[in-house]
């Protein structure tokens, strides 16, 4: 029987998968919006909340339960940074690689960019992991996912949470603050 070097590498990962039980990433940029703009992009975002699914919700549940323990308010959902989630999620299983930057989107802040988000700090956790418990759990133990969900600057989010052959599901979520 011969094995190809895709089948190898697939295996590899989901073996580690299984050993470790989660693979995560965090990243984060920082940019400048003026007062004036700020409140325009705030009041849009008020009236555009996402519908999320029961993974989803759950996920953002366990992620606001966690900023509440740590005396920061809930972040809110908004349907165009789900909409970026979703895509990015898409991408990866889809192109089958783990990472920030996208070979077809670029980096998160790329894609927001491109999709007319403004923002003055921006953020992406990443987890192939198999529950929304899980996910969330892997990243509170990591310093630079748990420094995203506890970043007090941030007040918009959205999160895909999408079946991966590779990694059990891929859950994506995007942090935005004005």
């Amino acid at each position: 029987m011969k094995v190809s070097k895709r089948e190898i590498v697939t295996i590899f990962i989901f073996v580690m998968f299984i050993l470790v039980e989660s693979i995560s990433l965090a990243t984060y940029q920082t940019t400048v919006l003026e007062t004036q703009q700020k409140n325009k992009v705030v009041e849009y975002m008020v009236k555009q909340e996402a519908k999320l699914t029961q993974e989803e919700q759950k996920t953002l549940n366990l992620i606001n339960e966690y900023r509440q323990q740590n005396g920061l308010s809930e972040l809110r959902t908004f349907e165009k940074i789900q909409d970026i989630a979703q895509l990015k999620a898409k991408d990866i299983v889809q192109h089958e690689y783990f990472s920030h930057i996208s070979p077809n989107l670029g980096t998160p802040f790329e894609m927001l960019k491109n999709n007319n988000i403004n923002y003055t700090i921006a953020g992406e956790n990443l987890a192939g992991n198999i529950t929304p418990e899980k996910a969330v759990e892997a990243w509170i133990n990591s310093p630079s996912h748990k420094e995203n969900i506890l970043g007090e600057k941030y007040k918009y989010t959205g999160i895909c949470v999408i079946e991966s052959p590779v990694y059990g599901k891929v859950f994506v979520q995007l942090f935005i603050g004005i």
